[in-house]
């Protein structure tokens, strides 16, 4: 947990660390940003900062039982409230309340985590604001939210806003394919999103590598001219576009082929598609820019054909049509 905060968000990480030193720290923070950013990490790291018993320099030990214990959820005094379903529910509430009121189990100072904070009724956070605003005793408190536009004005006013910023894609590579995901799939995933919760549903059954054969045999079909691609649609993608999300993704592994045409053929090193990097530089470099340009046009407005509730199916076979007239056309 010390080593993924500071890894994920070590400018944060030092501004808390100097405003732990300067006493300056605040009795409440909305912390923003996308899931898997590192919100909780950075809350967590400040609770052990706080309650560390064998600082290292200005970092927690992270196993000392203090340490231990914040990692765990079992520390008294570093109380972590989540949304139980889709919302945090009104007893939980209550329970923050009873909880802002006490004083520290073993010390004077009391830290308080609420995940998805944006995911409290209305009346909820109204009720809460009066403890956030004027906490009694030692508190700090620390929201968490994907974006402060979800929060009510009032949490708003009433908090330090930090906004953590993105990790970066090569971060990102590296964690997945440590959790196993291969390099050349871990590269596209980073290129559709980096929200942890997408990114697990993009792995759940191993969609995403399923999804990336199914739509290098469709567009490399798609680019030969060949109408049979056609049939891929139905009998592959289909198959693969279950839900919205997986729709949204599917469109846009879709606009990465095109894409990755300009990137090769003005010579750019990278591309999303790395395993199909030969075919589609040949491709590159048999069409012209004009042509290539003609392929963005065709990608480019499905995400937003969607999003008006027109048919997924109806998207996909119309651009594979176009897609295959494209490429007939000489040049």
């Amino acid at each position: 947990m010390v080593n993924q905060a500071v890894e994920k968000q070590p400018e944060i990480i030092k501004r808390f660390n100097g405003m732990i030193a300067n006493q300056h720290l605040a009795h409440a923070y909305l912390l923003t940003g996308a899931d898997g950013i590192g919100k909780k990490e950075v809350a967590q790291w400040v609770a052990m900062r706080l309650f560390c018993i064998n600082l290292q320099g200005d970092q927690p030990c992270g196993v000392c039982e203090e340490c231990t214990r914040i990692m765990s959820g079992q520390h008294p005094d570093v109380v972590e409230v989540a949304p139980d379903g889709q919302s945090i529910k009104v007893e939980q509430v209550r329970f923050l309340k009873a909880e802002f009121s006490k004083s520290g189990v073993e010390g004077s100072r009391k830290v308080f985590i609420i995940e998805h904070a944006n995911k409290m009724t209305t009346s909820a956070a109204n009720s809460l604001l009066k403890f956030i605003e004027e906490p009694s005793g030692n508190v700090t408190a620390f929201l968490l939210s994907e974006s402060r536009s979800l929060m009510l004005p009032t949490i708003i006013s009433r908090t330090e806003i930090i906004e953590l910023k993105p990790l970066q894609k090569a971060r990102l590579i590296q964690n997945l394919v440590e959790r196993g995901v291969l390099e050349s799939n871990a590269k596209i995933l980073v290129r559709l999103t980096n929200a942890a919760d997408e990114i697990d549903q993009l792995l759940e059954n191993d969609w995403i590598n399923d999804a990336h054969k199914a739509l290098e045999k469709w567009f490399l079909t798609a680019s030969n001219g060949d109408i049979t691609a056609f049939v891929d649609v139905q009998t592959k993608l289909m198959a693969l576009a279950k839900d919205r999300l997986h729709q949204e993704k599917i469109l846009d592994l879709m606009l990465l082929y095109a894409m990755d045409l300009l990137e090769l053929k003005f010579n750019q090193k990278e591309i999303a598609y790395e395993s199909s990097r030969p075919r589609l530089a040949e491709l590159a470099a048999q069409t012209t820019v004009n042509k290539l340009l003609m392929v963005s046009d065709i990608m480019l407005p499905l995400r937003n054909k969607l999003n008006q509730n027109i048919n997924f199916q109806g998207i996909v076979e119309k651009a594979t049509i176009e897609l295959c007239n494209l490429f007939k056309m000489r040049g």
